[in-house]
């Protein structure tokens, strides 16, 4: 009797440590990849932007906004930021009648544009073959660069009587950047 005891209780033992120690079956674990996608794409930002003003200087046929910059010196320059992150190309256009006295002729109307190292002219009919005639090709902008540009305008006839009729004037030029 002593040794079927003995054979049960080791029995049990090896049956229990069996069951404790027994190498749990279960799943195996799940992975899931997550993906990331996105599309960067090549923009241009003007920034830091200032208006000109246009002045009429010793009753000459015309309106300047040329001040600070360095195609003239009379009114003011206006002034804007541009950055391309892919770099690009920078258009501009003719200053565009928004308001003026219905008498006032304004057969020349140019801009032009410097970035510090480079000129561009808008297109049409220069105002004289001196400071205002530059070329019309597009300006580059560098790669993730802020390129200060001047902007300056001249509205009118290129005659120095005749003056400008007294009223309100408004002009405006639009500059566009096409990304690379």
């Amino acid at each position: 009797m002593m040794n079927f005891r003995r054979i049960a209780l080791v029995s049990g033992l090896a049956i229990l440590s069996a069951v404790a120690f027994a190498p749990k079956a279960g799943a195996a674990p799940a992975t899931q990849d997550v993906n990331f996608n996105g599309t960067v794409v090549a923009t241009c930002l003007f920034s830091s932007t200032t208006s000109g003003a246009l002045v009429n200087n010793n009753h000459n046929a015309w309106l300047e906004g040329s001040g600070g910059s360095t195609v003239g010196s009379i009114g003011t320059a206006a002034s804007t930021t541009v950055n391309c992150t892919s770099g690009g190309l920078l258009a501009v256009s003719q200053p565009v009648k928004v308001s003026a006295p219905a008498t006032f002729s304004d057969t020349i109307r140019q801009a032009v544009v410097y970035d510090g190292t480079n000129y561009m002219s808008s297109t049409g009919t220069a105002f004289d073959t001196g400071g205002w005639n530059k070329p019309t090709a597009s300006l580059a902008i560098p790669v993730n660069t802020d390129r200060t540009l001047q902007v300056a305008a001249v509205i009118g006839v290129n005659n120095i009587t005749g003056g400008v009729p007294t009223g309100t004037y408004s002009y405006k030029v639009t500059l566009t950047a096409t990304p690379n």
